[in-house]
C-alpha cells in the first residue's frame, strides 16, 4: 500500500470513528444544547466550519427556525432566528431534501435571503437535510469564514452525520412530548382535586392559577362570567395581588373589541400582545402578553379565563 492509499484509508477510518463517537454522544446526552456543543467540537476535525446551526421547520408559521447555534470557540455572531421558506438556503434544502454547498456567498444569487449573511463573517455554507424515517425535521448548517471551505467535503459522509443528528433531535422531541403529557395529566389531577374543595371563586382561581404555572407560566389570572342581563362579561375573580385595585372585581368587560369578548363569541382561545397597547391600566400593570380561553358548559358560553405574562413569550 503506497503513501496515498494509506492517507485515504486514514481519512476513511477517521470518518467512521467520528460516526461512532457521534453515536456515543447521542446516547450520553439528554438535552440538545449539550449534545450539539459536544458535536461541534467532535466535527471540527472533519468539517471546516466556524459555526454549526440547526434550523427546524415550523409548520405553524411556515418558516425555518434556528434552534441551536454552536461552536468550539466563543462567538458574538447572532444569525437570524428564523428565515422564510422561499428564497432561503435552509428552505430550499428542506423542501428539496438535497444538500447544498455554497462555495462563495458573495457570488451566490439563487437565494435572496442569504444576502443578509454577507454582513456577518460567513463566506461559505454547507446545508444538509435532517430527515428520519418518520418526518422531515429541518436542516443542519455549517458556516465557514473561508471561501471554498467545503470544496473537498465528502457529501455522502456529511449526509450520514445529518441523518444521525436528525434521529437524536426526533428522540428528544419524543421525550419532551412524553414529559408534557405527564405534566398535563398531573395538572388535570391537581385541578380536579382543587375543584372538589370548598373554595370561593377567588380562592379557586388562585389555586388553579398555581397549578397552571407548571405548564403555562403566567403572572396574572382572571375569571369573568357572562352577564345575561347586560350582554357583557363581568370580572368575577382576579389573581394578581399587586394590581387588583386597577382591575377590581365587578368591572364590566364589553364583548366588542376585547380579547375576552372575541374568545367568548368565537369559542376559540385568543393570544394578545400588550407591548403596544395604549390602555393605561395594562401599561401600569407591566403585562406584555396574554391568552384568553372560553370556558364552555354544556355548549353554552358562560365564562372565560385569562392568563397574562409580564414578559413577552
Amino acid at each position: 500500500m503506497n503513501t496515498a492509499q494509506v492517507a485515504v484509508a486514514d481519512v476513511q477510518t477517521k470518518k467512521y470513528l467520528t460516526l461512532l463517537e457521534l453515536s456515543k454522544a447521542i446516547a450520553s446526552h439528554r438535552d440538545l444544547s449539550g449534545l450539539f456543543h459536544d458535536l461541534a467540537c467532535r466535527l471540527q476535525s472533519l468539517f471546516n466550519f466556524r459555526d454549526l446551526g440547526v434550523l427546524l421547520y415550523d409548520k405553524s408559521q411556515n418558516v425555518m427556525r434556528l434552534h441551536v447555534l454552536e461552536t468550539c470557540e466563543p462567538t458574538e455572531w447572532e444569525p437570524p432566528t428564523e428565515v422564510p421558506m422561499e428564497g432561503s438556503i435552509a428552505g430550499w434544502v428542506w423542501q428539496n431534501q438535497e444538500p447544498i454547498v455554497i462555495r462563495d456567498l458573495e457570488l451566490e444569487d439563487r437565494f435572496p435571503i442569504a444576502k443578509s449573511l454577507r454582513n456577518y463573517p460567513v463566506k461559505s455554507v454547507c446545508s444538509l437535510p435532517m430527515t428520519t424515517a418518520h418526518q422531515r425535521l429541518g436542516v443542519l448548517n455549517f458556516w465557514s469564514d473561508k471561501v471554498g471551505a467545503y470544496d473537498q467535503l465528502d457529501l455522502e459522509f456529511a449526509k450520514l452525520v445529518a441523518a444521525q443528528t436528525a434521529v437524536a433531535v426526533e428522540a428528544q422531541y419524543h421525550q419532551q412530548k412524553l414529559a408534557r403529557e405527564r405534566d398535563r395529566s398531573q395538572l388535570l389531577l391537581e385541578i380536579n382535586n382543587t375543584l372538589v374543595s370548598n373554595l370561593n371563586l377567588r380562592e379557586l382561581l388562585s389555586a388553579i392559577s398555581n397549578c397552571l404555572n407548571t405548564v403555562m407560566p403566567h403572572d396574572a389570572a382572571a375569571l369573568a362570567l357572562y352577564d345575561e342581563s347586560l350582554k357583557e362579561l363581568r370580572l368575577t375573580a382576579l389573581d394578581f395581588p399587586a394590581h387588583e385595585e386597577a382591575c377590581a372585581a365587578g368591572k364590566i368587560i364589553p364583548l366588542e373589541g376585547t380579547p375576552a369578548g372575541l374568545a367568548l363569541t368565537t369559542r376559540e382561545p385568543v393570544l394578545s400582545d400588550y407591548s403596544k397597547t395604549k390602555d393605561a391600566r395594562v401599561v401600569s400593570s407591566g403585562l406584555k402578553s396574554g391568552c384568553t380561553a372560553p370556558l364552555l358548559f354544556r355548549d353554552s358560553r358562560q365564562t372565560r379565563k385569562t392568563v397574562h405574562r409580564t414578559g413577552i413569550g
